[in-house]
């Protein structure tokens, strides 16, 4: 299915999701430098234990939120409700071990490292998880041109700022991706990776800031948050809805941090 604001995706075998964030509107709306952003969707194959059960299914049927299945509920309960990122592959991280992450500045300021360290850092107290800064990196998830067991490292978190040159899914208005790599095992109901990635658009206009609105911290929180899991909230109070604008938080909100603690955790096999 497809909308003004996403990407159009077939129906799909064995696939998960890397989130986008599109922009969808002029700068000027929100001042000069920033304007609101909205997410989509770009597909990738997923290899490893390949089961029966996880057959292809609608898009619509995809990122439903707790919520979601109670129709007038209260501001307050969309707030707490949060989403898986993909319904037919629940997955979640081996929060057991350290969790090693790299960064690929790209040639931009060396400021946004920090900014990458301080949203891992709130992703590991809402999980739980320990996270460790592993060094720089040339990797760049979701690269044109590699195949999908290549698309991101199978031994942590990467996190790049690319072009659309470099990936292609960068093209036209999005300005970020984020999600799982390819590499996984059944862990009872659900799927535990070994690794993930987030690339980010380093032509994008955002403040560095860590004040409110359409931030880099909002957004590498949105995506740090696909990679980790986590699907997309229908509440403004949250990092994880699908829309990025004057009321985004440098901060995860009580959806976020409901879910990260529910994927959280260390879970002996």
């Amino acid at each position: 299915m497809s909308t003004a604001i996403t990407m159009k995706h077939p129906v799909r075998h064995l696939l998960a999701l890397a989130s986008a964030l599109l922009l969808v509107a002029p700068a000027s709306a929100l001042g000069a430098g920033h304007a609101p952003v909205h997410h989509g969707k770009h597909a990738r194959k997923h290899h490893g234990n390949q089961h029966a059960e996880r057959h292809a299914k609608q898009r619509a049927k995809r990122h439903r939120t707790h919520a979601s299945k109670h129709h007038g509920e209260p501001a307050s309960s969309r707030a707490t409700a949060w989403t898986v990122e993909d319904p037919s592959f629940p997955f979640r991280w081996d929060g057991c071990e350290s969790i090693p992450y790299r960064v690929n500045l790209g040639g931009t300021s060396g400021r946004n490292l920090g900014l990458v360290k301080a949203a891992v850092a709130q992703i590991a107290d809402a999980t739980g998880f320990t996270f460790t800064y592993a060094g720089a990196t040339t990797t760049v998830p979701f690269h044109k041109g590699r195949g999908a067991l290549e698309q991101v490292p199978d031994d942590g978190l990467y996190v790049a700022w690319s072009t659309a040159a470099a990936v292609p899914s960068l093209s036209g208005n999005v300005v970020g991706l984020g999600g799982p790599g390819v590499s996984y095992r059944r862990i009872g109901t659900q799927w535990q990776v070994h690794s993930g990635g987030v690339v980010i658009d380093k032509s994008a206009r955002l403040s560095t800031g860590r004040g409110n609105g359409p931030t880099l911290m909002s957004l590498l929180l949105h995506e740090l948050g696909h990679a980790m899991g986590l699907g997309h909230s229908r509440s403004k109070a949250n990092v994880m809805y699908e829309g990025l604008g004057s009321w985004s938080r440098p901060y995860l909100g009580p959806g976020d941090l409901a879910g990260l603690h529910d994927l959280g955790g260390c879970r002996a096999s």
